[in-house]
C-alpha cells in the first residue's frame, strides 16, 4: 500500500502511489509504501529537483534517483525504514542514486534505512557538480530481514563514484543502538576518490556504534569509516580521501585503510570500551586503525596511505597496543601511523560518555543546527524486530 499526501510547488502526479517527479522544481509533502519494491519517491528528471520538508516512511526505497543525471538537493526532511515487507529482503535506502551529477543532502534525520548508497558519477568534475552530505542525523543503519539474518547497511556508501571535486561528508550525527540496527562499514569508500588538489573530506562526524546482531554474536567485521576497493589502476581504486576530526565511538573497527593511495587520516578521536550499554562484554573487536593492502594490488595501486595525530583509546582483550587489553594501532598492519595520543587505561562507559559531551559541546561552539530545521509531524517510535 502506498499514500501519497503531495504538498508540492509541482504538482507530481502519483504513479501506484509513488511521487513520480518528472520536471525539476521544489517538492515537499508525506508519503509512505509498505511496499518493499515501491519507492516513496522516484526521480525521473535530469532537471534540478529539490526535496523540502518530505515526510517519508517506507519498506523500501525511500528517494529512488537510478535513471542517470540526477541533479537533486534533499533538505530537512524525515525519512522512517518500516519492516520489510517480504523475506530475506533488507530495509531499504533512504537514498539510492546512480549516475547522478550533483547531490546535497543536508539537515535530514534517518532511521532504520541501509543508509545512502552513491553509484557511480555523471558529473562533469566540477565545483558545482559535486557530493555534499551535512547535519544529517542518522539513527540505526539496518540491514536486518524480517525473518532473521541481514545484509550489509551503511550510514553512506560510494561506489565507483571518482574524481570528485569539492565533495564532503560533515557535521553528521550517526548513533548505532545495539540490537536495534545491523550496520556493517558507516562510511564506506569503494573504488571511490577526490583529486589530488581537492580530496573528498570527511570532517566533524560523531559515529556511534558498530555492532553485530545480535551484539553478543562472535562473528562482525563492521567499522566506522573504510576504504575499500578491488580497482586494478590508480585511477580506479580509492583515493585522495581525507579524514579528519571525527569522533568514533563503540565500533568494532575504527577506521581502517584497505585499498587505494593518498588517503590520509589524521586528528580523529577514537573511543571503545568493548562494553555494551549495560555493561555485557563484546565478543567481537579488532583495532581502531589499520592499514593494510586488503586486495593484494601492485604498489602503483596501493601506496602513499597515512594516519596521524589521531587520539585513542581501543580496548581489544588480550592484545597489548601499547597498553593491558588495548589494540589501539595494528601494530602488524599500520604503516605509517604516527604521532598517536594513547588515552590511559581504564576505558569505560563513561569514557564514552565523554566523546558525547565533546561532540555536544563541538555543535554548540560551532553553532551547528543538525537535523531537520522545519517543524513536523512526531515520527513513529523505533522499531523492534
Amino acid at each position: 500500500m502506498c499514500i501519497a499526501v503531495p504538498a508540492s510547488q509541482l504538482a507530481a502526479p502519483a504513479e501506484h502511489g509513488t511521487l513520480v517527479v518528472r520536471h525539476g522544481g521544489v517538492y515537499t509533502g508525506s508519503y509512505r509504501s509498505e511496499n518493499s519494491a515501491v519507492p516513496c519517491i522516484r526521480i525521473d528528471t535530469t532537471e534540478p529537483v529539490t526535496l523540502q520538508g518530505c515526510q517519508l516512511e517506507g519498506a523500501g526505497t525511500l528517494i529512488e534517483a537510478t535513471n542517470g543525471g540526477a541533479q537533486l538537493i534533499i533538505r530537512d526532511c524525515t525519512g522512517v525504514g518500516l519492516l520489510p515487507s517480504v523475506d530475506n529482503k533488507p530495509h531499504g535506502r533512504f537514498l539510492e542514486v546512480n549516475s547522478a551529477r550533483s547531490v546535497r543532502i543536508e539537515n535530514n534525520e534517518f532511521s532504520h534505512t541501509s543508509g545512502i548508497l552513491i553509484y557511480l558519477w555523471g558529473g562533469d568534475g566540477s565545483a558545482q557538480q559535486t557530493l555534499t552530505v551535512l547535519r544529517n542525523v542518522v539513527r540505526n543503519a539496518d540491514g536486518r530481514f524480517r525473518n532473521g539474518g541481514g545484509t550489509f547497511a551503511t550510514f553512506i556508501g560510494l561506489n565507483g563514484v571518482r574524481g570528485l571535486v569539492n565533495a564532503e561528508i560533515a557535521w553528521n550525527q550517526v548513533i548505532n543502538e545495539p540490537n536495534n540496527s545491523r550496520v556493517e562499514d558507516n562510511i564506506n569508500f569503494y573504488n571511490s576518490s577526490g583529486t589530488a588538489y581537492s580530496p573528498l573530506r570527511v570532517h566533524d562526524n560523531y559515529i556511534y556504534g558498530a555492532f553485530p546482531y545480535p551484539a553478543t554474536d562472535a562473528s562482525y567485521t563492521g567499522s566506522g569509516v573504510t576504504t575499500d576497493g578491488d580497482g586494478d589502476s590508480a585511477l580506479t581504486t580509492t583515493a585522495y580521501i581525507e579524514a579528519y576530526h571525527n569522533q568514533l565511538v563503540a565500533t568494532c573497527a575504527a577506521m581502517n585503510i584497505a585499498a587505494g593511495h593518498d588517503n590520509s587520516f589524521h586528528d580523529n578521536r577514537i573511543v571503545s570500551s568493548g562494553l555494551l550499554p549495560d555493561g555485557t562484554r563484546l565478543k567481537t573487536g579488532y583495532a581502531a586503525i589499520a592499514i593494510w593492502n586488503a586486495y593484494e594490488k601492485p604498489k602503483e595501486v596501493f601506496h602513499s596511505n597515512r594516519f596521524d595525530h589521531n587520539t585513542i583509546a581501543f580496548y581489544k582483550e588480550g592484545m597489548q597496543h601499547p597498553f593491558a587489553n588495548r589494540h589501539d594501532v595494528n601494530v602488524e598492519a599500520c604503516t605509517p601511523c604516527t604521532n598517536t595520543e594513547h588515552l590511559p587505561n581504564p576505558i569505560t562507559l563513561q569514557t564514552e560518555q565523554h566523546e558525547w559531551d565533546l561532540w555536544q559541546h563541538k555543535l554548540q561552539a560551532q553553532r551547528a543546527s543538525i537535523g531537520p530545521r522545519v517543524a513536523l509531524a512526531p515520527k513513529p517510535a523505533p522499531q523492534k524486530l
